[in-house]
């Protein structure tokens, strides 16, 4: 296993200020977009393309619902040989992986509490440890699936509250 530079195996594309976006487009890429692509909402089986959401510090394999949505600035747009860097293995290296975790870290104590916005020269000097292919792939495909049980589980909790409330409810009527 080797480090590689982001910018050696990734190319960028910065959102657009929303300034400079024409009003007549309306379909924005938004921070909850990002998170229903994160979740595997409507996330592709084999995604060939990730956003890094530069405020949160987290990447997403994009879906093919928001592909075609205008990225703004808060946004980085990663493009990459799906033979090379495998998606979800990216965004599990990039959002809990130790050694991307450490360097943004490193990189938010030299600022201010209120700037802590990732940006594109800062992201491609990001290392990410690049491993066979086949290991890769194991470990995104564990890492979606921990996503979307947790998902699963959160969801049950929300269920049997609810539930239970109904219960209440009713003893609390009769």
């Amino acid at each position: 296993m080797m480090l590689i530079s982001l910018e050696d195996v990734i190319q960028f594309t910065l959102g657009k200020n929303t300034t400079r976006i024409d009003p007549r487009i309306t379909d924005i890429y938004t921070p909850d977009d990002f998170e229903k692509d994160l979740h595997s909402i409507t996330t592709l089986d084999r995604p060939d393309e990730c956003i890094i959401n530069l405020m949160k510090s987290k990447a997403a394999p994009l879906s093919k619902g928001t592909k075609e949505k205008c990225i703004t600035s808060n946004f980085l747009r990663c493009f990459f040989d799906t033979n090379i860097l495998d998606p979800w293995y990216f965004c599990y290296q990039f959002n809990i992986g130790k050694e991307i975790e450490e360097q943004i870290y490193r990189f938010h104590q030299g600022n201010t509490l209120s700037v802590k916005k990732l940006n594109v020269q800062i992201v491609g000097k990001l290392k990410i440890p690049l491993m066979d292919m086949q290991r890769q792939r194991l470990i995104g495909s564990l890492y979606k699936k921990a996503i979307i049980q947790k998902d699963l589980m959160l969801q049950q909790a929300e269920n049997m509250e609810s539930m239970v409330f109904t219960v209440i409810k009713k003893i609390e009527e009769d």
